[in-house]
């Protein structure tokens, strides 16, 4: 008998395709999984996110808190630093005006991109607020 004769009498499956068709499994199932870890990494990020942002903004708040109460604090108990107090809160309100101001400009700078007539107005506007 030759070895033609014995593989037609009894067909054996190539192993060399039940190696191929493991790798396909293999590789369907990793592609599986990334998939799914991608779809989960997707839903954390925004709940990640909110907590970055609440943590700094938590700790800038907190930080500036224990700065400013107790400065102004000491200002107004301690004689004769009264004008310290006042230029602090003269730096407040400056602050809170370039604050505004920006605000302002971001505003103009979207509805300009909406809108090109109110481009016009918008830049008119700030060049007569520019001059004053």
């Amino acid at each position: 008998m030759t070895a033609e004769s014995a593989n037609a009498a009894n067909p054996a499956v190539d192993p060399l395709k039940s190696v191929a068709a493991a790798m396909a499994n293999a590789a369907e199932a990793v592609r599986e999984g990334a998939c799914d870890a991608a779809c989960r990494v997707q839903e954390a990020m925004p709940a990640t996110g909110q907590f970055v942002s609440r943590f700094v903004y938590s700790t800038c708040y907190f930080a500036s808190y224990g700065v400013v109460f107790p400065t102004l604090f000491v200002t107004n108990i301690v004689p004769g630093l009264g004008p310290v107090a006042a230029g602090l809160a003269d730096g407040a309100a400056a602050a809170c005006d370039v604050v505004n101001d920006m605000k302002a400009s971001r505003a103009a700078k979207k509805a300009a991109r909406n809108d090109p007539e109110v481009a016009q107005v918008t830049e008119e506007g700030l060049e007569v607020l520019a001059n004053a």
